[in-house]
């Protein structure tokens, strides 16, 4: 893409960790959801695999690698391993109150929700949706009688109940940590089943390429009058190679980048 585009297409306007992206509708043969490809050996990092679209084997590029970000699915294993995580450390932080009582000795772990790590992640972490948001809301009533059992225990403790306090740990255990983890399972699931990928397939030099996005918001059109040269500063290096002009939509005002198609697929070298 030199300068601004001579003709008026319409823009398939998508999203990329965090940015709004456009690419010409001119190149656009259609839009499916993601599916695992097929891996091939000595290809660049960007390249995933290849993968049967319509009886066709399609290249499948990673945008956001392509781009120098991270990958999607890097995200979405990551939250998922957040979410294991924070399950083991409830499971112990039981544990190790049941041993601190046995073994008569302090208890070192938080008692305060909000300072378990947690506590730290739930009360900083903004949902992306309302489902997931009213998900994550389910574990505030465990999660802190869990963390509030440790005075109630150290009570039964002093008064010598260790009966008391044993059995209080098992309730719970069975009771609210159950609840935790069946909570933990369903975030899990639900954050899986939602970030879905979406491959926006183009025609490149007579020749399928598809490009995993993180999801599509519209098609629509953009005002040649709106679009500019990219600034030098505005994006990243990586980024600054394939993203050439911005531009603005009508309905909010909004930035795009508008992607080089030429740059993201021209050059993917050998992929079969």
């Amino acid at each position: 893409m030199s300068g601004l585009p001579s003709v008026d297409y319409p823009w398939v306007i998508f999203m990329l960790h965090k940015s709004q992206m456009a690419i010409s509708a001119e190149h656009v043969q259609y839009m499916v959801v993601v599916s695992e490809p097929a891996k091939i050996p000595n290809v660049a990092d960007h390249i995933r695999g290849v993968t049967n679209l319509r009886g066709t084997i399609v290249p499948l590029v990673d945008l956001r690698i392509r781009l120098g970000m991270p990958s999607f699915l890097t995200e979405v294993k990551e939250f998922c391993a957040l979410m294991d995580q924070r399950e083991k450390d409830h499971r112990r932080w039981l544990q190790e109150l049941e041993a601190s009582v046995r073994e008569q000795r302090e208890f070192t772990l938080a008692t305060d929700p909000h300072k378990c790590a947690f506590g730290k992640w739930y009360d900083s972490y903004q949902p992306m949706s309302y489902t997931l948001a009213s998900l994550l809301k389910q574990f505030e009533a465990p999660h802190r009688v869990i963390h509030d059992i440790a005075k109630k225990v150290f009570a039964l403790g002093k008064k010598g109940d260790m009966a008391g306090a044993y059995k209080l740990i098992e309730e719970c255990r069975e009771k609210e940590l159950a609840q935790m983890l069946t909570l933990f399972a369903k975030t899990k699931e639900y954050y899986r089943s939602q970030n879905r990928e979406i491959a926006i397939v183009l025609k490149h030099q007579r020749k399928l390429v598809a490009m995993a996005v993180d999801s599509i918001d519209s098609v629509e059109y953009l005002e040649v009058d709106s679009m500019a040269e990219m600034p030098s500063s505005f994006a990243g290096e990586e980024e600054a190679r394939f993203v050439t002009l911005i531009g603005h939509r009508k309905h909010d005002g909004s930035t795009v980048l508008i992607l080089d198609t030429e740059q993201v697929v021209g050059h993917l070298g050998r992929v079969s």
